[in-house]
């Protein structure tokens, strides 16, 4: 598995694109760009379940994942999220937090494996970053 801490799935690297790097774990824009779709993969390595976790471990991830949200729905790209961790696929632990709206691509239906995905351009993802970083940091 995942054996030192701060490595990266194959295909979350494949997948995503870098925001934030911090001790505690990576955040990252999944490259899709039909939602504000964020990943959280933590440092630590060994996790592939929650039960993977110490005790008290969940607090600092669980306060992280809260602030993506409320950031997405700060910045109008979303009036919901959801947040979820599905193991799969990658089994290294990640969190998706996904930002939805009322008639968005699939909408009511999941994101997870919808047709195919549409990546951001290169100024479109480096905007979406910028202003998702500057909106985060106001909740962090």
């Amino acid at each position: 598995m995942i054996s030192k801490p701060g490595s990266l799935d194959p295909r979350l690297e494949r997948d995503t694109l870098p925001i934030i790097s911090a001790n505690a774990w990576q955040t990252r824009l999944m490259n899709d760009r039909r939602w504000p779709w964020i990943i959280v993969v933590p440092s630590m390595p060994g996790i592939t379940d929650i039960d993977d976790y110490p005790p008290g471990g969940l607090g600092p991830l669980a306060d992280h994942l809260a602030e993506i949200s409320a950031a997405l729905k700060e910045m109008g790209v979303c009036t919901s999220t959801n947040v979820a961790t599905l193991g799969n696929v990658v089994t290294q632990m990640h969190w998706h937090v996904v930002g939805r709206r009322e008639g968005d691509t699939n909408w009511p239906g999941p994101v997870w494996g919808y047709e195919t995905p549409v990546a951001y351009g290169k100024e479109e993802a480096e905007t979406f970053i910028e202003s998702f970083r500057n909106t985060l940091r106001a909740f962090s």
